[in-house]
């Protein structure tokens, strides 16, 4: 029978039971992370991992001890596999602690959207992922560090998508609110209200280049994944493990190119769509003639932007996955 210890409070896990060795998984979690009841959730990771004669803590996050808090203290106590319930943001946030450490994540998805879940093809329900946690394989991934240089700003890491312009502002008006009433809805209903979001000229640098891109877009989206909400491959080149990163420039503004557009998805003809342009590097740096909402992984990022870089971070982590997940 399963034991399994209290939301701590203490700033340091304790070493016995934090190794996986010691058949005990060591779980962040953040309680407001998607719909329904977290202490429910909390119970099914328990009884998954306890079917296998695991046990587990959990270490709640809060504002004041967010996901790479607890990461660093796991960390620092040693252990081999540090598994994450909560939503992207979380997910990633734990992930900008692992690089580089060897220490593999494992993700038991309780977000709205679950990109990373899409995108990787991990089990959503409990027992799937709780099984691709303790007997599935290590996929290493890219991750893209992003530099906000006017307004400046610290580096941060996302793992799915960043992006400036319309694609930031209809998330930014999806509100926990709406999410918590129509889940995925929101960002559709988000995304009919802001048709109207006013294009800007950008300028894009690859790689260092000389000479820049100069066009006239709704949004600028650098991608290291490609599937957004609801399966749309915005960007259907986007692999989170070949050292690139995938620029998109959306250049839709009739109701024409607009229609045309969510054709091009349905069909998965997206790389044929004039209203969509792509490119691929690994450092992009984009100017915007005007500060643009942003967002990384699907989460609003602060105030708007004017330039900023994004640079690709080969084989920064490692994911349990599932043996017969398709790549």
């Amino acid at each position: 029978m399963s034991t399994v210890s209290d939301e701590r409070e203490q700033d340091v896990p304790q070493s016995a039971q934090t190794s996986h060795q010691g058949k005990c998984i060591t779980v962040i979690f953040n309680p407001v992370s998607g719909q329904g009841d977290p202490e429910e959730r909390k119970k099914r990771i328990e009884e998954g991992l306890s079917q296998h004669g695991y046990t587990c803590q959990h270490l709640v996050t809060t504002k004041e001890k967010g996901a790479r808090y607890w990461t660093e203290q796991a960390l620092k106590d040693g252990v081999d596999l540090l598994a994450v319930s909560g939503g992207d943001g979380t997910v990633v946030e734990a992930m900008s602690a692992l690089i580089g450490t060897g220490v593999p994540l494992a993700i038991f998805p309780a977000g709205t959207g679950n990109l990373l879940s899409v995108n990787l093809n991990l089990p959503r329900d409990v027992p799937q992922s709780v099984h691709a946690a303790l007997f599935g394989e290590r996929r290493r991934l890219d991750l893209a560090r992003i530099t906000p240089l006017d307004p400046p700003g610290e580096p941060t890491h996302f793992a799915i998508l960043a992006g400036a312009g319309y694609d930031a502002t209809v998330i930014r008006d999806a509100d926990r609110e709406t999410k918590n009433r129509l889940g995925l809805g929101a960002y559709l209903l988000s995304a009919f209200k802001n048709l109207r979001h006013r294009p800007v000229l950008v300028r894009i640098r690859l790689d260092g280049a000389k000479h820049r891109l100069r066009r006239r877009a709704k949004s600028v989206m650098v991608a290291n994944m490609g599937m957004l909400q609801g399966n749309v491959p915005v960007v259907p080149d986007a692999q989170p493990d070949d050292g690139y990163l995938d620029v998109a420039i959306l250049k839709a503004e009739t109701l024409g190119n607009w229609l045309r557009l969510i054709v091009s998805i349905l069909t998965r003809r997206l790389r044929e769509d004039p209203s969509i342009e792509y490119h691929r590097a690994r450092q992009v740096e984009v100017e915007l003639s005007s500060p643009q909402p942003m967002q990384y992984d699907g989460e609003e990022a602060g105030e708007p932007r004017r330039v900023f870089r994004v640079e690709v971070v080969p084989g920064a982590v490692e994911v349990m996955v599932s043996r017969t997940a398709p790549r």
